[in-house]
Formats: structure tokens, sequence, C-alpha cells
């Protein structure tokens, strides 16, 4: 391959060649200046999803509102309702992410015989205690 003598020749070419081409470039700089008006710079941010501050307060204050309201979602348990099927009531509203685990947590808690009847208002991301506590489901002894 390469003799002992003629590697350092070729580290000082590989060397000589980088500083040659950095000079080149140093000196002769490939750059496109272009100047933006005011109305593009504008497009260009709105595009990357930038806004500006009081358009975001203001869509904030309307989002968390809009959000607010969908947090609330009623529930009807009714006369007859299993616990499977309020299971499946509970996840069809989106309030839990899987009704075998709520099912299966419910059953854990012995609690399957003890549902009441009515309308509850909820809200998504609740544990399953709390959506136990609010179906008057989970009382103070099967904890």
């Amino acid at each position: 391959m390469f003799s002992k003598t003629r590697f350092p020749y070729f580290i000082l070419g590989i060397g000589i060649g980088i500083l040659l081409t950095s000079t080149l470039y140093i000196l002769n700089p490939v750059i496109e200046y272009r100047d933006y008006s005011e109305e593009e710079i504008i497009e260009i941010a709105s595009d990357l999803g930038m806004v500006f501050i009081k358009e975001n307060i203001n869509s904030s204050t309307k989002k968390n509102e809009k959000e607010q309201e969908q947090k609330k979602i009623n529930l009807v348990v009714e006369q007859g309702d299993s616990l499977k099927k309020v299971s499946q009531k509970l996840y069809d509203l989106g309030i839990i992410d899987n009704e075998e685990k709520f099912h299966n947590y419910a059953i854990q808690k012995g609690v399957e015989k003890k549902i009441r009847v009515g309308t509850y208002v909820l809200t998504k991301g609740l544990s399953y205690d709390n959506i136990l506590n609010i179906l008057n489901i989970l009382t103070k002894q099967a904890r």
C-alpha cells in the first residue's frame, strides 16, 4: 500500500489541497443576496407557522374557550347498563383510551355491580379512579 516514506507526503498533499480550496472559496464566495419586501417576509413567516404576538394571544384565548367547552362531555348511564356498556360509552366519547383496561380495572376494584343511573359531566384525561368516583361507583369501602 503506502510505504512509510510516502505517507507524510500523502498527508501533506491532502493538507495543501484543503488549504487551496478553502482559500479559493474565501476569495470568491458564491453567495446570492436578495432584498425581501415586508409582505414577502410576512408571507414566508406565515408559511413557516410564525404569527404576530397579537394574533397568537387572541387565538390562544379563543382556543382555550373552545377547549374548555369541548372538555365537558356528558355521559348518560341508563337503567340496565352493564359495566361493559358503560366502558364502551366512555371509550366512544373519548374519555378513556382503552375500554378493556377500564373494564378490567373496575372489575379489579369490585364495582361491576355498583353502576348508578344518571347523567354525568366528565372530561378527557381523567384517571380511572376519578371516573369511578364521579360515577359514584367507587366508594370508600371498595378502595
